[in-house]
């Protein structure tokens, strides 16, 4: 109640219909208050054209003459969203279990913390309705606080919930096994989506990882709010254009082997690279024979030249290097966004380690509503989809989840069978070679679905969704958002039905979503 009615006192900016907005660069200044307008009962709103893929959106309703603007580096974000509700009470805190109840502690209260002592580190969003459709050729995608039915994502077992967590970071296993959400850890990965799903459950009742029904939830967030279909428009790639350990056979793969066999060391000698990917302060991936052996993840804590050589220093249990052994990247610290070079602090926003037009979208973490890197460092399994013989099955019970070989009890099929493609192109972003996304499977009725149905490759990543296209004629899971090494691929609606149950890989992660049973605030 205590943020319901600070919404109210503000909400003069954000009344329904109102042409008065703020610039970006203006400043909220002391209101005079005239009269208490309800935003709960506005209609914000983004529309595209269905047939144009150059057409990237523009807000409608309620939306009209709202701003937002990213924020880069040492520039802060601006949005006038701020002030009208859901994006409103949009709140990042921690959730930690007492019993069988969650105790939330909010980031200005005392006690947060971001390390874990109190908790995981959680954005709670609360409860909201979308609608979604087709009017004179433009499709629409509708966020308000008042409707017939709250986006599925807020219902579980029959049950309306006032508000979901989704992880601020994303997930990591320490010692216990348990998936938690906290600052300054590597992301785990290189696990099965199953062992993921368990570890997130196995945190208690309420807990399991983060689906494609928070994917399609957090697209129509922004969507409307920045008036883009295009997550790669609005804030570029997140950590994307980084390098995977690369095996002989593989391109330049030559220039990522030792050069020495040493015992017990800290240390790696290979030839000098033609392009620093591996740069002092990322973390780094060591493999010894092929990439399923992985020695260990690290800190590269120095980058020395020798000649024709480089030598890495990394941090962690030395380890038995030998010339069969080659490095690359791997997934960059969670909260690295606020500790790199470069960072950046607020809620919404992208560091900006690298600044050339180039690399820039590509190689910054990115946060939304204090949730980092939806997109790049990891792709995320979703546990609700699954696929087989390219028809999509769907499960909208977190009860039921599971990966599996075959379909489970609990998914259903939805709609008809996609294309398949087997197109993997490349990473360059150019015509002819990429697929990407056109239009999206037919989810009018709202069931939280976020999966390209349609695909072209006429166009590149900033045209129409710029989402890639993935779709597997053999049994596949799904993940989603893009890894360390997608460059222009990594997206919100990027999934890939191309992951099978027994995959586990460095570039393989999760995030960790709660939903309140009982809650303590």
């Amino acid at each position: 109640m205590r943020h319901l009615f600070l919404l109210l006192l503000i909400l003069p900016l954000a009344a329904c219909g109102s042409s008065d907005t703020l610039g970006d660069e203006d400043v909220i200044g002391p209101w005079i208050y005239q009269e208490i307008h309800d935003s709960i009962g506005c209609r914000y709103g983004v529309r595209w054209q269905q047939d144009n893929p150059y057409d990237l959106g523009e807000r409608c309703l309620d939306a009209v003459g709202l701003r937002a603007r990213f924020g880069v580096g040492s520039t802060e974000g601006h949005s006038d969203f701020d002030q009208v509700y859901p994006w409103s009470e949009i709140r990042r805190c921690n959730v930690r279990m007492v019993g069988d109840s969650a105790v939330v502690t909010y980031d200005d209260e005392p006690g947060f913390a971001i390390d874990g002592s109190n908790g995981d580190v959680m954005v709670r969003i609360p409860k909201f309705y979308v609608e979604k459709y087709v009017d004179g050729g433009y499709e629409y995608r509708v966020v308000s606080g008042k409707g017939k039915r709250p986006h599925p994502v807020f219902i579980e077992d029959g049950r309306e919930l006032d508000a979901v967590y989704i992880s601020a970071f994303e997930g990591y296993m320490g010692r216990d096994s348990l998936l938690r959400s906290v600052a300054n850890v590597i992301p785990t990965s290189d696990i099965t989506a199953q062992r993921f799903l368990e570890a997130a459950q196995q945190r208690g009742p309420g807990y399991t990882l983060y689906d494609m029904r928070c994917v399609d939830m957090l697209f129509s967030l922004i969507a409307v709010e920045f008036g883009c279909r295009n997550t790669g428009v609005v804030f570029g790639y997140g950590v994307a254009d980084y390098r995977q350990p690369l095996e002989r056979e593989w391109d330049d793969g030559l220039y990522y082997y030792s050069q020495k066999n040493e015992q017990q060391t800290n240390t790696i000698t290979c030839r000098k690279q033609w392009k620093p990917f591996i740069a002092e302060g990322t973390n780094i991936c060591i493999c010894e024979g092929d990439q399923n052996h992985i020695l260990t993840f690290a800190r590269c804590t120095s980058v020395r030249e020798q000649g024709d050589q480089c030598v890495y220093t990394f941090d962690g249990p030395p380890v038995n290097i030998t010339t069969d052994c080659f490095i690359g990247n791997c997934a960059q610290n969670t909260n690295w966004i606020e500790t790199c070079s470069v960072p950046y602090t607020g809620a919404t926003g992208r560091a900006n380690i690298r600044e050339d037009r180039f690399e820039a979208r590509q190689r910054n973490p990115m946060r939304y509503r204090w949730m980092e890197n939806l997109v790049g460092n990891v792709w995320h399994f979703l546990p609700d989809v699954a696929f087989r013989d390219a028809q999509m099955y769907v499960c909208s019970n977190m009860a039921d989840y599971q990966f599996s070989d075959s379909i489970a009890a609990g998914y259903e099929p939805y709609g008809t069978p996609l294309p398949t493609s087997r197109e993997l192109g490349t990473l360059d972003d150019e015509t002819g070679t990429n697929i990407w996304v056109t239009t999206l499977v037919d989810d009018y009725d709202a069931r939280g679905i976020a999966f390209g149905s349609d695909y072209s490759n006429a166009l590149t990543s900033k045209d129409a969704f710029g989402a890639y296209y993935y779709v597997h004629q053999h049994p596949a899971i799904c993940a989603n958002g893009g890894g360390f090494d997608h460059k222009n691929r990594c997206n919100l609606l990027t999934t890939r039905a191309w992951v099978w149950n027994s995959t586990r890989w460095h570039l393989y992660g999760a995030r960790l979503l709660f939903k309140e049973r009982n809650v303590k605030e």
